[in-house]
């Protein structure tokens, strides 16, 4: 809707000559598609006008009434994080009611960043959810599937149980001809999956793994982009290998470890924290042992005390930004809220530090941000960083 058709409905929601439809409009408008700039520009017009001209009637008291208690249900008691942007979710409404009876009522706080306060600017966390694709190009959404078998792959059948992915080989058939699945995550979502061999992995936004519905003899072959957490089953006689776009490969026999190999990011990392690995670049290779970390950019260095907690808090539910540049912290934000992250000037020179939950609005998180001394503008999904 354009600023003058939306002014153009408060213009006839005030002389009462709105129609059924177009009340219809307006509420949708309010409720589902509000520009912030643009509803105060119309406001600020309707205002010039000294009077309104009788009562509200009724079918306009249905309208309001609807989003006062939408409004009400939205302010229910929250955990403290989340209780700051509800209030002025009540002071939008409250704005809308009052211009029905002539009055002008409007709250903003003014804080170091500049945010959107509307109902459609409130961005919500990633949650679970992914794409499945079979062997054949078709693919699965599957992130509101219910329980059970969803497909078969050859003799493989795959299921979805409780937000896993799990491939069951009937009858402890194997495949004679390699069929591939790749299960990717879009930005804002999560998923797991079982692997054929009982592997389990964990996909963090913005990833995939590309693996054969049935693992032949001898081997355990996956690709992997993005960012992949793994509990890899122990089988002697089967080496479990992954690689990912960068070139890098890592070999295990069973192990837990988690792998960061998005391209946007300097390097990619492999953490472990249970078992040995084998890390492999182009050019060289490095064993791993428990709590090591191996950063590969062309070469390969090792931290022997990396922070494990914080490799794979995103695991976990948490944001952990203990030494972080902001750099990395935004690249996270974009993959997890699915919003484009730009720059107003230079990238500011700042490092984080603290914990998050990953389960809160990124309203919450950015005024944590802003304690560092970085500012904020978001418009729609676009989140601009000012210095």
């Amino acid at each position: 809707m354009s600023p003058s058709e939306f002014q153009h409905l408060v213009q006839k929601f005030l002389d009462d000559s709105i129609t059924t439809e177009e009340l219809q409009r307006f509420r949708q408008w309010v409720l589902e598609e509000r520009d912030v700039d643009m509803q105060e520009a119309a406001i600020a017009a309707v205002l010039q006008k000294s009077s309104y001209p009788g009562e509200m009637p009724a079918d306009k008291q249905v309208v309001f009434s609807y989003i006062l208690e939408e409004a009400n249900r939205r302010t229910a008691p929250l955990p403290r994080a989340r209780v700051v942007g509800m209030r002025t979710w009540w002071a939008a409404a409250a704005v809308l009611l009052l211009l029905g009876t002539g009055l002008y009522f409007l709250t903003r706080q003014k804080a170091h960043m500049e945010i959107a306060q509307r109902s459609n600017n409130i961005i919500h966390p990633g949650r679970e959810g992914a794409i499945l694709t079979l062997a054949d190009g078709s693919q699965v959404v599957l992130d509101s599937l219910k329980n059970g078998v969803i497909t078969q792959q050859g003799s493989t059948d795959v299921q979805l149980r409780n937000g896993q992915l799990l491939y069951n080989s009937r009858n402890g058939a194997s495949s004679a001809l390699l069929a591939y699945n790749t299960v990717a995550t879009p930005r804002g979502r999560q998923f797991q999956v079982i692997l054929p061999d009982g592997t389990t992995v964990w996909l963090n936004a913005a990833s995939s793994i590309r693996y054969p519905v049935a693992f032949p003899a001898g081997e355990r072959n996956v690709m992997i982009t993005g960012e992949a957490y793994l509990e890899v089953a122990a089988d002697a006689r089967k080496p479990f290998t992954v690689e990912t776009d960068n070139g890098t490969a890592i070999q295990v026999l069973g192990t837990s470890f988690n792998v960061n190999a998005y391209t946007d990011e300097s390097a990619s990392r492999t953490t472990l924290l249970q078992g040995k690995i084998l890390v492999k670049s182009a050019t060289a290779s490095k064993v791993l042992l428990p709590g090591e970390q191996a950063v590969v950019a062309g070469s390969i260095t090792v931290d022997a005390h990396a922070n494990t907690s914080q490799a794979i808090a995103w695991k976990n539910g948490i944001f952990n930004f203990q030494r972080a540049p902001l750099e990395m912290v935004m690249r996270q934000i974009a993959r997890w809220y699915d919003v484009e992250v730009v720059y107003e000037k230079n990238i500011p020179a700042i490092t984080f530090g603290g914990e998050m939950g990953r389960d809160l609005e990124l309203k919450d998180v950015l005024e944590f941000l802003q304690e560092s001394g970085v500012h904020f503008k978001l418009s729609g999904r676009k989140l601009t960083v000012m210095p």
